[in-house]
């Protein structure tokens, strides 16, 4: 790898660091900030399931986007996201209480933060379409490595100063993104010129159902990854409410989201390794199993203990299943509709949050925490099943 490399490389690694420490505000602790505003977990799940269902609907529009037009690319749909997110933030920070248009701004903001995940991936391939090879599991990995510590500090501050501190949390790490991309930009202007993105679209990218057609077995495969993440949604969106069940507060929930993302640290940054010796069907199969053990154990753990022992599981699911279908995309879906197949795969981890945010709500009202997070197992159990039905090789698109 040339000097110019790793430093691209490292430029992408931050990005993805600031981003998922921005996800850590927005998502991790969106329950912790919205109760202290006054709303009940349904009216936290309506607001959280409408961000969900904003982001799903927004990725795939942006990247049909990039896929087809010659003008917008990557970046430009980063900066515009961005931007979004800090006025929310703003917004957020200097209007208190419960506003009328608190729940719509909180809705837009989830949406942003959602939409630039799968733009963050779709980078990556453009960076390599440039001749600059990306180590995505290893960038992917920093992200955890920074979410971790910024789920301790969140919760400490927060269970000490208090949620309204959180707007701020976010406006910094919106700010870092800002920086990291716009050094990454500046030097991919030099000597190799814009990414791929910003040139010609050399064939015409697929319209969506046309996609679909032609991808059949992968879009059942995604259906069954949105089966996996309604559990593993269930769990995060709500997790203050998992861990008080357990006898925490807010600090202890910041230790778990800690001790989850250092969980995800070694196989994201050995995934490359592994996708050597074993196929990504298989390592795909392979998460989906511990999705659906995870979900289980989690919903049978009744001490802060036994949630930490369940969490274990992280390194074999989360942790795994994220790079394979970055890499599962790469392999599999033609290379003019990356950017779709990039955002549909996104889109479904989404889906599956949308309907952890409006069913969770309304489950952790009428039902026992410990009911709830079995029905998410049972769930999790029938999605497993789907991805070890078509997480088969199949030869890519022509």
């Amino acid at each position: 790898m040339t000097q110019r490399q790793g430093s691209l490389n490292l430029q992408y690694a931050a990005v993805q660091g600031f981003y998922w420490m921005g996800i850590c505000v927005c998502i991790s602790f969106a329950a912790v900030f919205l109760q202290h505003r006054g709303y009940s977990n349904s009216a936290l799940g309506f607001v959280m399931a409408c961000g969900n269902i904003a982001g799903f609907l927004l990725s795939p529009v942006l990247a049909a986007l990039v896929d087809r037009s010659r003008r917008v690319g990557v970046f430009s749909c980063l900066w515009a996201l961005l931007l979004l997110q800090g006025l929310l933030l703003l917004f957020f920070r200097l209007v208190p209480g419960r506003s009328a248009l608190l729940p719509l701004a909180y809705c837009l903001y989830m949406a942003a933060a959602i939409a630039v995940n799968p733009m963050i991936t779709q980078l990556s391939l453009e960076l390599e379409k440039s001749g600059v090879q990306i180590n995505y599991g290893a960038a992917r990995g920093t992200g955890s490595i920074a979410f971790a510590p910024t789920a301790l500090l969140l919760g400490a501050v927060t269970e000490r100063f208090g949620p309204e501190l959180l707007p701020i949390a976010g406006l910094a790490c919106v700010f870092f993104q800002c920086a990291m991309l716009l050094a990454l930009s500046l030097q991919l202007r030099v000597p190799a010129g814009q990414t791929a993105a910003s040139g010609k679209k050399s064939t015409e990218a697929s319209s969506l159902p046309e996609f679909i057609r032609k991808n059949r077995r992968f879009c059942f495969l995604m259906l069954g990854v949105a089966l996996l993440f309604f559990a593993h949604n269930l769990v995060n969106n709500y997790l203050i409410n998992v861990v008080r069940n357990a006898g925490g507060n807010a600090a202890s929930m910041g230790g778990l989201n800690a001790f989850m993302a250092l969980m995800e640290v070694p196989a994201m940054f050995l995934y490359d390794r592994l996708s050597r010796r074993f196929s990504c069907p298989g390592t795909l199969r392979f998460a989906a199993v511990f999705f659906a053990l995870k979900a289980l154990c989690i919903a049978l753990s009744a001490s802060m203990g036994a949630l930490y022992a369940a969490h274990l599981l992280q390194a074999f699911s989360f942790a795994v299943i994220t790079p394979a279908c970055v890499r599962y995309v790469n392999l599999y879906i033609d290379s003019r509709d990356s950017a779709k197949g990039q955002s549909i795969s996104y889109g479904m981890t989404t889906l599956g949050s949308i309907f952890a945010s409006s069913l969770g709500g309304l489950m952790f009202d009428k039902l026992s925490v410990g009911a709830t997070l079995l029905v998410g197992a049972a769930v999790s159990a029938l999605g497993a099943a789907v991805c070890l039905s078509f997480s088969k090789s199949q030869k890519r698109s022509a």
